[in-house]
């Protein structure tokens, strides 16, 4: 979703970038084991896949928020790791985009199974983050960054992923506010917390930038 490479001889090239297609491959074993996991301890049925949308949705989410932080984290915190998630961030995006859309099709498989629809917020809500996320991986690529002009190809970045950062933290803060939340309060409280850390992140890069230019 942004610009990255990582510099590897045996990675093929994208436009003159190499490919760490083993983020790709992560997602999928990760993913995967989820599944596994999932019906083993919960079984096929109903509890087995909703258990499998929660966790392939939080996996997704830690993947997200690290690419959401990562500029600001190679500002505010210069390192070998900070400059790499830095430099790869397009592919990291583009790995967030695989594992959310298989965490789409861990919900429709559970919700075909319970024979229920969300409900239109929900679907509202959600598939704009969806359409976002198609967006902004059909984008990340340099032929897009050249046709749509580096300044409308940021918006659209910046748009579509603080929109994405908007219904996570919507979704968790929202079960950490409620009364009968699905899961102990905690797990919502940490990943509420991530999130707002991330912006926060975000935030103070931005200052020190201004503050820099000033």
């Amino acid at each position: 979703m942004t610009d990255g490479t990582l510099q590897h001889p045996s990675m093929p090239r994208a436009g003159g970038r190499r490919i760490p297609w083993w983020l790709f491959g992560s997602v999928l074993a990760v993913v995967g084991a989820i599944v596994a996991a999932s019906i083993a301890v919960y079984g096929p049925g109903e509890d087995g896949l909703l258990h499998i949308t929660r966790y392939t949705a939080r996996f997704a989410f830690l993947i997200f928020i690290t690419v959401f932080a990562s500029a600001a984290l190679a500002q505010l915190f210069p390192s070998p790791l900070t400059r790499w998630l830095k430099r790869n961030r397009r592919y990291m995006g583009l790995s967030f985009a695989l594992a959310h859309f298989l965490h789409l099709g861990a919900i429709v498989a559970y919700h075909r199974a319970i024979g229920e629809m969300p409900g239109v917020v929900t679907i509202v809500g959600g598939g704009g983050a969806y359409l976002f996320i198609a967006l902004l991986a059909l984008t990340s690529n340099d032929w897009s960054v050249r046709k749509l002009g580096p300044k409308t190809w940021r918006r659209l970045h910046l748009t579509g992923i603080s929109y994405v950062w908007l219904i996570f933290m919507n979704s968790y803060v929202g079960r950490l506010m409620s009364e009968t939340p699905p899961e102990p309060k905690p797990i919502f409280a940490v990943t509420a917390g991530l999130g707002f850390l991330a912006l926060g992140l975000r935030i103070a890069a931005w200052l020190k930038r201004r503050k820099a230019a000033a």
